[in-house]
């Protein structure tokens, strides 16, 4: 065992306001620290994109819980790889959501946020990682 990061992407069973984003944060936050866990979760129109932090023994099972959420569908794994260090060590879940103006600066990106879609992270794996760290760069 050691410590790996998991990024998938979902989307939200129902439109999420801002009460309801704010609650999965904190009762994702306290779960987390409680376990160890780190991360970062990014939002916008009902996509979730998220990076779980930890021990795979940690990790996995809260995936698996997080398929069986009636909360997301469409839940795709994008990447799961064995890492040395987080890249979101500092947070117990960092969050941001997302708009155009967020991501058109990021080199190489294209506008999908227009029309969402998990096929687009699952082609290729490293936008997501690009975008993940380059919101955690933003929110220090």
């Amino acid at each position: 065992m050691g410590l790996v990061s998991l990024v998938y992407v979902s989307f939200a069973s129902n439109n999420m306001d801002e009460s309801g984003l704010h609650e999965i944060l904190r009762v994702s936050r306290e779960n987390n620290q409680a376990a160890g866990l780190t991360g970062m979760l990014l939002y916008h129109n009902r996509l979730f994109i998220q990076a779980l932090e930890g021990e795979e023994s940690l990790v996995d099972p809260l995936f698996r819980k997080i398929c069986k959420d009636p909360r997301h569908r469409n839940v795709v794994k994008i990447f799961k790889e064995s890492i040395r260090e987080r890249s979101f060590g500092d947070w117990a879940m960092g969050f941001n959501t997302l708009d155009k103006s967020d991501v058109q600066d990021i080199e190489g990106y294209t506008d999908f946020l227009a029309k969402p879609n998990a096929e687009f992270f699952t082609s290729a794996p490293s936008s997501a990682k690009l975008l993940l760290r380059s919101f955690a760069r933003k929110s220090r």
